[in-house]
């Protein structure tokens, strides 16, 4: 099974991107990790003096998604920023329903009630979305779906109302992404990812605004079969991406103009079947040696969401594991 796409870092693709399969909607509280009529949630994050740099790659140390929020009883988000000397700072988000319950309008206000965004809602999602800064027009941006609920394009335009970006997705009826094309400002072709279900077969390209190739990998079965950039290149987007091997297995290739690519491994346990939170997290280069590693100690409550969690960390400098945050969470629920 491969995974949706992530951003891991600025010139960091998944290369497991393409062939994802997509997953029903989920809530606000689902995507935020949370399990359960979540009604509020408040945190508590505990840092200790240990130096610790997340690589460039996979996440290891899982971040606290929402600090301080609040959500509807069907799980829509109402609140969300953190609390700091008992004041809240983020967003506030105003639900628009029709006459069957249904969100079609989502508004957001930062915490000095300026309109930050405005959503419309439809049936398979986001349909329509606008940015505010400081309460004024900054962009645009319109998505469209196929017959099955999957994203097909996505258009962006700037508050003059030019078109800046555009991008094409074609998934087959079982969710699985075939291809995924992005064009830039002038119209011109930036990236594209395809990917053949029957060959396993990807192939990943980026241009230039002339056309030229930037940058070209293709995988097969899961394998990297070949990688070329031009001689002298730096370090660009496309370079580094990580596969999804299963088993919670990543295998995370850094490559260089010289065609060679460095692999390294990473492998996750979970503390639940759905993988919403890691036990550990090691990573090792293709020899198998430890690089980085985090480890975590949860207690959980009824609906299997974490109270309180300790997370510890090791590098080849520490030498042993080293307590790097612990963090408390308060969660009310919802009375069905």
């Amino acid at each position: 099974m491969r995974s949706p796409w992530y951003v891991f870092a600025l010139f960091l693709v998944v290369r497991a991107s393409v062939a994802f399969a997509q997953e029903p909607n989920r809530t606000d509280a689902q995507l935020d990790g949370f399990a359960g009529p979540v009604k509020s949630v408040s945190s508590n994050i505990l840092r200790s003096s240990v130096k610790w740099q997340q690589p460039g790659g996979p996440t290891l140390v899982t971040p606290i998604w929402c600090q301080d929020c609040e959500y509807d009883p069907d799980g829509s988000k109402t609140k969300s920023g953190s609390v700091v000397d008992g004041r809240f700072f983020g967003e506030i988000i105003r639900l628009v329903r029709d006459a069957n319950g249904r969100v079609t309008d989502r508004f957001v206000a930062d915490t000095l009630g300026l309109l930050a965004r405005h959503d419309v809602i439809g049936p398979f999602g986001k349909t329509e979305q606008t940015l505010y800064i400081r309460g004024k027009l900054h962009s645009r941006g319109f998505v469209s779906y196929d017959e099955y609920g999957h994203i097909s394009e996505s258009l962006s335009f700037n508050g003059t109302g030019n078109q800046v970006g555009r991008a094409f997705t074609k998934t087959a009826k079982n969710g699985t992404v075939l291809e995924r094309s992005v064009w830039g400002e002038q119209g011109e072709l930036t990236w594209q990812q395809t990917y053949d279900p029957e060959t396993q077969v990807e192939h990943f390209t980026t241009f230039d605004q002339t056309g030229k190739i930037k940058l070209t990998w293709t995988v097969i079965h899961g394998k990297l079969l070949s990688f070329w950039e031009p001689r002298d290149s730096r370090s660009q987007f496309g370079d580094n991406f990580s596969e999804d091997v299963g088993d919670g297995n990543v295998e995370h290739y850094v490559c260089r103009e010289d065609g060679t690519c460095e692999l390294s491994r990473i492998h996750y346990e979970y503390l639940d079947p759905k993988k919403r939170n890691p036990l550990s997290v090691e990573w090792r280069d293709s020899e198998g040696n430890l690089l980085f590693a985090a480890y975590y100690n949860y207690e959980i409550d009824s609906f299997r969401n974490w109270t309180y969690r300790q997370v510890w960390v090791w590098t080849p400098d520490l030498g042993d594991r080293a307590l790097y945050e612990t963090d408390f969470r308060d969660i009310a629920y919802w009375q069905k």
